[in-house]
C-alpha cells in the first residue's frame, strides 16, 4: 500500500475526461471522429511494441549472463588454454565415440555407467570441423556449468532470501576455488556438478512452467549421467507426499524413471571398480584438508599450509569450519537448521560413497608432499558446506536486525568473494598441453604417410599419463571455421 501511495503521489490526479482519452475508449454512441480512432490504434501499437521490447530485454540479459559466465570459466586456466586442449576421456572416449558412431554410442558405458550429458556435448563437438573440436567441447562444458550455476541461483531462492547470498553460491559453482587438476571446462567431470543441481531440482518446489521445465530437464539428464543420483531418492519420495500436486509427482516420476533407465542400461556391463586401495582412516584426513582447508584457503595456498603445518592445519581448519556452522545453527530457525543438516548429510554421504567405491590412496594427503589429485570427489562436500554457511548466515541476518549480524553476513560474503578471486587463475596438468592444433598437424602427417583410416591424437594430461583421441583421417582435412 505504501508503495502505491508513493507512486501515486508523483502524478497529479487527472479528471475523468483525461482518463477516458488515455484509456482509448470511444464514446458509447460512436461519435468519435477518425482522428480519435487513429490515436487509439497508435496507442495500442505503441503499447504492443513496448511489451515486446520489455520481453526482449530480460532474454538479452540472460544471454549476456550465460555468455559471460562461460567466458569466465574458460579463461581460468593459465598456460595452454582449455580452448586448445582436450582432457583425458573427453578425447579418448566421448569425442572418439561421437566421431565413430554418435547414435550408437549415446548410451554406451564408460566406467560402468552411462554419461548422457558428456555424450551429447561430444556429439555437438563432432559436428564441427575437427580443428574446432577442442574449443567446442570446452565451451559446451563451460556453458552447461553456467546453466547449472544459474539453476542453483534460482532454485535456492526458497532457502536464501538474499540475492547476493544466492549469487555467491552460484559463483562458487561456476568458479569453484578447489578445482584441482581436473575440473575446468571438461565434459568428463560435469556429472559431479550435475549431482548438485539434482539436489536443488528435488528440494525446489516451485511449479511455475519455467521452473517445472528446468527441474524436469535436470531430473532426466542427471540420473542418466551418474547413477549416484539414486541417493536423492528420499527427496523424490517426500516432495509429492508433502505437496500433493500432479506437478510435484511428475518431477519425482521422471527422476525415478531416469534412475531406472540408468540401472537397466548398466545391467550386463562392467561394474565400476576401485582404482586405488581404500583405508577408512584416510577419509577424515582427506575431508579436513581438501574440504575444510579448501574453505579457508582454496587450492592456491593449500599446499603451502600443508607442507608448513601438516595435520595441525587441516584439522585446525576442520575445527574452525565446524565451530562456525555449529554457532550459526544455534541461532538459526528450525527450517533452515533442518535444511542445513540435510545438506551436510548429503555432502558427507557423497564424499564417503564416492571414496569407498573408488579408493583413497590416490587422494589421501602425503605428509612429505602435496598434490591436488582427484578434486572431483571434493566438489559435492565443498558445495554443500558452502550452501550451509550461506543459508544459515542469510536467514539469521534476516531475523536479527542488529548491526553485528549484518556485518557477520557481509564478512561471510567477503570471505567467499576473496576465496573465489584468489583462486580464480588455475595452473594444472592441462596447462602444459598438449595443444590440440599442433597434435592435429602431426596426425595429418601420419595419415599422409600411412594407409590407416584413423589417427591417434595425443590429449591432456601430458605424459606419463597418456590419452589419445581417435580421429578418422578424412576428418583431418576439414578447414576450421
Amino acid at each position: 500500500m505504501q508503495e502505491h501511495e508513493e507512486e501515486g503521489a508523483d502524478h497529479p490526479k487527472r479528471d475523468d475526461h483525461e482518463n477516458d482519452e488515455d484509456s482509448g475508449f470511444e464514446p458509447a454512441d460512436g461519435g468519435g471522429d477518425h482522428s480519435s480512432s487513429g490515436c487509439t490504434m497508435t496507442s495500442a501499437s505503441e503499447i504492443s511494441s513496448s511489451t515486446q521490447v520489455a520481453r526482449r530485454v530480460p532474454v538479452a540479459g540472460v544471454l549476456v549472463i550465460l555468455a559471460g559466465g562461460t567466458f569466465l570459466h574458460l579463461a581460468r586456466q593459465r598456460g595452454v588454454p582449455v580452448s586448445d586442449s582436450l582432457w583425458a576421456e573427453d578425447g579418448e572416449v566421448f569425442l572418439s565415440d561421437a566421431l565413430r558412431d554418435f547414435p550408437g554410442t549415446l548410451f554406451a558405458q564408460n566406467g560402468g555407467y552411462c554419461h548422457l550429458v558428456p555424450r551429447l556435448i561430444a556429439g555437438a563437438a563432432a559436428v564441427l570441423p575437427i580443428g574446432d573440436a577442442a574449443v567446442g567441447m570446452a565451451a559446451a562444458a563451460a556453458f552447461v556449468l553456467t546453466l547449472v550455476a544459474g539453476f542453483v541461483f534460482l532454485a535456492s531462492a526458497e532457502i536464501m532470501r538474499s540475492r547476493i547470498a544466492r549469487l555467491g553460491l552460484a559463483c562458487a559453482v561456476l568458479l569453484l576455488p578447489v578445482p584441482g587438476e581436473e575440473l575446468l571446462a571438461n565434459a568428463t567431470n560435469l556429472h559431479f556438478y550435475l549431482l548438485f543441481a539434482c539436489f536443488w531440482a528435488l528440494v525446489w518446489q516451485s511449479e511455475t512452467p519455467a521452473a517445472l521445465v528446468s527441474r524436469l530437464v535436470v531430473a532426466i539428464t542427471v540420473p542418466l549421467s551418474d547413477p549416484l543420483a539414486v541417493l536423492f531418492a528420499p527427496l523424490a519420495v517426500v516432495a509429492p507426499v508433502v505437496r500433493r500436486t500432479r506437478r510435484a509427482l511428475a518431477v519425482s516420476c521422471v527422476f525415478f524413471a531416469s534412475v531406472a533407465a540408468q540401472l537397466l542400461l548398466m545391467l550386463g556391463g562392467d561394474r565400476p571398480g576401485r582404482n586405488w586401495a581404500f583405508r577408512l582412516t584416510d577419509l577424515p584426513d582427506v575431508f579436513s584438508l581438501r574440504v575444510a582447508g579448501g574453505l579457508l584457503t582454496g587450492d592456491r595456498f593449500l599446499g603451502d599450509a600443508w607442507i608448513a603445518y601438516g595435520r595441525a592445519f587441516s584439522y585446525g581448519a576442520l575445527i574452525v569450519v565446524a565451530a562456525v556452522i555449529a554457532s550459526l545453527m544455534l541461532r538459526g530457525d528450525r527450517r533452515t537448521v533442518a535444511f542445513s543438516l540435510l545438506s551436510l548429510a548429503y555432502g558427507g554421504l557423497f564424499f564417503c560413497v564416492q571414496l569407498v567405491a573408488r579408493g583413497t590412496s590416490g587422494i589421501a594427503p602425503d605428509p612429505d608432499t602435496f598434490h591436488l589429485n582427484h578434486a572431483r570427489y571434493v566438489v559435492l562436500p565443498f558445495l554443500f558446506t558452502v550452501t550451509v554457511i550461506l543459508a544459515l548466515t542469510d536467514r539469521i541476518s534476516a531475523h536479527r536486525a542488529n548491526a553485528a549480524w549484518k556485518w557477520g553476513r557481509r564478512g561471510v560474503l567477503l570471505w567467499l568473494a576473496a576465496l573465489l578471486v584468489v583462486n580464480y587463475s588455475v595452473t594444472g596438468d592441462r596447462s602444459r598441453g598438449p595443444r590440440w592444433d599442433r597434435q592435429l598437424i602431426q596426425a595429418r602427417a601420419a595419415c599422409a604417410a600411412t594407409v590407416k583410416r584413423t589417427a591417434s591424437v595425443l590429449v591432456a594430461p601430458s605424459p606419463p599419463r597418456v590419452w589419445f583421441a581417435t580421429v578418422p583421417c578424412r576428418r583431418l582435412d576439414q578447414p576450421r571455421r
